[in-house]
């Protein structure tokens, strides 16, 4: 079904790595301290590199390799989709016709559990450290609720509807790979993060990173949003409708390759949708805001291209 090194393609976006064992991968589960509220310390799953079809012989998780992108970036079926044509070469439409002769190895959804602010509470305000490695305030990330996994040396960025109620949150290692959504099944799709703090929605500005919606906000512009990735939900789009100016701003196309197309997927979709929009100007090689002084990043702002022009062959 899959070609040779495409499912450890797929593993190595989700950040899951392990070790080949004639056709397995075997690893410890992604999805283990979801289902039973602790890690897997022994690597007990593993994943077929011909079908996709994977299994943990503990917790009993098991699916096919849209199931497990789904589960792993919290996305719908369609989203996990999405995700595989822009950052693989996988046919998939063919391989979901496959799949469906392999209907007995999905697993129902997992459900996410309740939340509340007071599971948020339990974590620690960020570091020293970890703020001056991003360049952002304690102030900026109180305003946005952000706290600090000393488990894991990681931001927990929360995950709210449009109304504000917290719905679960984001864990992002710093100078590491770690990255988990937190429940596994959680709707990001339709929050913006950064949403509630806007000032006013005379001008918003739409990034990937949450992390990047903070920095702004350290320098004193509070009016960034953040999509949670690279995929803008139609939800999203919607929200977005309420800015007098919307810029984006995601990550530099010239600088990465993989997230051009989705990048093209999204100016397609705003002009199809009819809003007027704004791309940030990226003047020099930075990879996002995160890679800015806020001198660079007040330059781009301003010089920002309106939808009316073409803009890097992204039309």
């Amino acid at each position: 079904m899959f070609n040779d090194g495409e499912v450890i393609e797929v593993l190595a976006r989700l950040e899951i790595f392990g070790n080949e064992r004639n056709n397995e991968v075997v690893s410890t589960c992604p999805m283990h301290f979801e289902r039973t509220g602790k890690y897997d310390n022994n690597p007990s799953w593993s994943i077929n590199q011909d079908s996709g079809v994977h299994h943990c012989f503990s917790c009993g998780y098991k699916g096919t390799l849209f199931g497990l992108i789904s589960d792993v970036l919290s996305l719908s079926p369609e989203e996990a989709k999405q995700w595989l044509r822009q950052y693989t070469q996988i046919d998939v439409e063919l391989t979901a016709k496959r799949l469906e002769e392999l209907k007995e190895a999905y697993i129902s959804p997992i459900k996410p559990v309740p939340m509340s602010e007071a599971r948020l509470a339990v974590y620690d305000e960020p570091p020293t450290w970890a703020l001056e490695a991003r360049q952002i305030t304690a102030k900026a990330c109180s305003d946005y609720d952000v706290k600090w996994d000393n488990a894991h040396n990681a931001w927990v960025l929360p995950i709210r509807s449009p109304e504000g109620i917290l719905l679960g949150w984001q864990e992002k290692g710093e100078g590491s790979r770690y990255f988990k959504n937190r429940p596994a099944g959680i709707e990001k799709s339709s929050s913006l993060f950064g949403y509630q703090q806007l000032l006013s929605h005379d001008t918003m500005v739409v990034v990937e990173s949450p992390l990047d919606v903070v920095k702004m906000a350290s320098w004193g512009y509070y009016i960034g949003v953040a999509i949670y990735g690279a995929i803008l939900s139609n939800p999203q789009l919607d929200l977005l409708r309420s800015a007098n100016t919307l810029i984006f701003a995601f990550d530099n196309p010239a600088i990465d390759t993989a997230g051009e197309k989705a990048f093209k997927d999204i100016i397609r979709r705003a002009r199809k949708a009819g809003i007027e929009y704004y791309v940030y100007n990226y003047e020099d090689d930075t990879k996002d805001i995160g890679d800015m002084t806020q001198e660079q990043f007040e330059s781009g702002l301003v010089t920002a291209r309106h939808c009316s022009l073409s803009i890097s062959g992204l039309v």
